[in-house]
């Protein structure tokens, strides 16, 4: 598989299932509703996941819109975009499987403070990629990693 991780990336991104488990004490709440304030390379960093031109351009809309519940350790991250949502759903420190755009992807995610690294690899395209979300006061930065070194900024503000 292509590695997702830049070598400048923290070490605390290569996750492992006994690593996953680590840094689970109290932070912030990531419930809420967020918008699209920023991006830097985010279509950039589609393309290097293999997303389909028309799934990249609808998730790289400024229009987009997402909307995170957590329950305890249980996270639903809904993106709704111009012309489709999707929904992702994951507990930390368990692998899941799911199918946003076609291809199963296999994720882990662990919490360290007011931070959620999720790092997915899709086996049939040999591709990974590491999705860092850093919550604050006023919303969400995520940072991309992926294939070939590509690495891509995303602001989120909360609306609610």
């Amino acid at each position: 598989m292509r590695n997702a991780a830049p070598s400048t990336a923290p070490a605390a991104m290569m996750i492992t299932m006994e690593g996953a488990r680590m840094g689970l004490g109290a932070f912030a709440d990531f419930t809420g509703t967020y918008e699209v304030a920023g991006s830097e390379g985010y279509e950039e960093y589609l393309k290097a996941i293999g997303l389909a031109p028309d799934a990249g351009k609808d998730l790289a809309s400024p229009e987009q819109v997402l909307t995170i519940t957590q329950e305890g350790d249980h996270y639903t991250c809904k993106t709704t975009g111009p012309a489709r949502t999707i929904v992702s759903q994951f507990t930390l420190g368990q692998e899941f499987v799911e199918s946003p755009y076609g291809d199963p992807v296999k994720g882990i995610a662990r919490r360290d403070g007011n931070r959620i690294i999720l790092r997915q690899g899709n086996a049939a395209a040999g591709i990974e990629s590491t999705t860092v979300f850093i919550i604050d006061e006023e919303g969400i930065d995520m940072h991309f990693y992926g294939p070939d070194n590509t690495v891509a900024k995303r602001r989120y503000k909360r609306r609610t």
